[in-house]
C-alpha cells in the first residue's frame, strides 16, 4: 500500500544524496596520498595507511548519520531481501569502526559474518574488498564511496517500490 509520508522521507533522503554527492565524494577520496615524511617513507606508508582507514570510517559514519536523519536504516520494509543483510554488514563495519581499537563491535557481527562468508557479490562489493579477523575489518581505499553509491541505489529502489506500494522480494 503507497505510504505518502514515507515516500516523501525517501524522495527527500535522495535529493540530500545527490545534493552531497559531490562533497562526499571528495571527503571519501581527498586525504589519499597526502602523507609525505621526506626524509622517512616508512613513516610515511604507516601514517597514510591510518589515514586512509580513518577516512572510511568518519566517511561511514557520515553517510550512516545522513540515512538515519532521515529515517532509513537496515530494517526499513522496502530494502529487498538479498540487499538487507548487506546493509547490515555495513552497519557491522561502522560499528566496528566507531568502538576501541582491538576488538568488534557486537551488534551485526553475525550478519556481517554470513554476508562476507555468503559468496555473494553484493552490489558495494565489500566481500571482494575488506580483510577481516575477529578484531579487525579493514577496508580497501574507496570502500566508503562504494558504500555512498550502494545506499544511494538502496533509496532509489525504495522509492520504487513505496511509490508503487510493491512490497520488494
Amino acid at each position: 500500500m503507497f505510504n505518502e509520508l514515507e515516500a516523501n522521507q525517501l524522495l527527500e533522503l535522495d535529493g540530500r544524496l545527490m545534493a552531497e554527492s559531490e562533497m562526499i565524494g571528495w571527503l571519501c577520496t581527498a586525504h589519499s596520498n597526502r602523507v609525505h615524511y621526506q626524509n622517512n617513507p616508512e613513516a610515511t606508508n604507516r601514517v597514510q595507511q591510518q589515514l586512509n582507514k580513518a577516512s572510511n570510517l568518519i566517511c561511514l559514519a557520515y553517510i550512516w548519520a545522513l540515512l538515519e536523519e532521515h529515517g532509513f536504516n537496515e530494517k526499513n520494509r522496502w530494502i529487498r531481501t538479498k540487499d538487507r543483510l548487506e546493509l547490515k554488514a555495513w552497519k557491522h563495519v561502522r560499528h566496528t569502526g566507531a568502538h576501541a581499537p582491538g576488538g568488534r563491535a557486537n551488534r551485526y557481527c553475525d550478519e556481517f559474518n554470513c554476508f562476507m562468508s555468503s559468496g555473494e557479490t553484493g552490489l558495494s562489493g565489500l566481500a571482494q574488498n575488506c580483510k577481516f579477523s575477529e578484531t579487525s575489518i579493514d577496508l580497501t581505499d574507496g570502500m566508503s564511496y562504494r558504500f555512498f553509491q550502494f545506499v544511494q541505489e538502496l533509496t532509489k529502489v525504495a522509492i520504487g517500490h513505496c511509490a508503487n506500494g510493491v512490497e520488494p522480494a
